[in-house]
């Protein structure tokens, strides 16, 4: 509920800002690097305490927050995750879950950045425990 709070203080709400806000109840930490007009730039500094710690752990929920299709967008995964996205990587090695769009979101054409991710998560070994939640792969004993 906290990072939620902190998202409240964005300066820039689109007309996507309620779900954004419902995942930011979820979480407890924030990923996401965004173009200077962007959302995801806007939350980004919103959270500061919450964003982009590179520290996590099992217990996080981390939303991950992409841009979408638009001239000048930040890629956040080309050949591996770029600038706060290599943050991804830290939490997956820490068995962090994640919070991004739910299917129906990421389907619209503009959310090329939330597909990125999710594919990213999914070639990890992470699946979608319910819609726009992506929980780790079980963890092998250590022998």
């Amino acid at each position: 509920m906290r990072l939620a709070r902190l998202l409240l203080r964005s300066t820039r709400k689109s007309p996507y800002f309620a779900k954004d806000l419902a995942k930011a109840r979820r979480a407890t930490q924030f990923i996401g690097e965004g173009s200077a007009r962007s959302s995801t730039a806007a939350y980004a500094m919103a959270a500061a305490p919450l964003a982009n710690t590179g520290c996590y752990s099992p217990d996080d929920v981390v939303f991950v927050s992409a841009e979408g299709n638009r001239a000048g967008r930040f890629d956040p995964i080309g050949t591996a995750p770029n600038g706060a996205y290599r943050n991804i990587d830290r939490a997956i090695t820490a068995g962090a879950s994640f919070v991004i769009d739910p299917p129906e979101h990421r389907a619209r054409p503009y959310n090329v950045g939330e597909r990125q991710i999710a594919a990213y998560l999914a070639a990890r070994g992470y699946r979608e425990a319910a819609p726009g939640l992506l929980t780790p792969p079980p963890r092998r004993p250590t022998p």
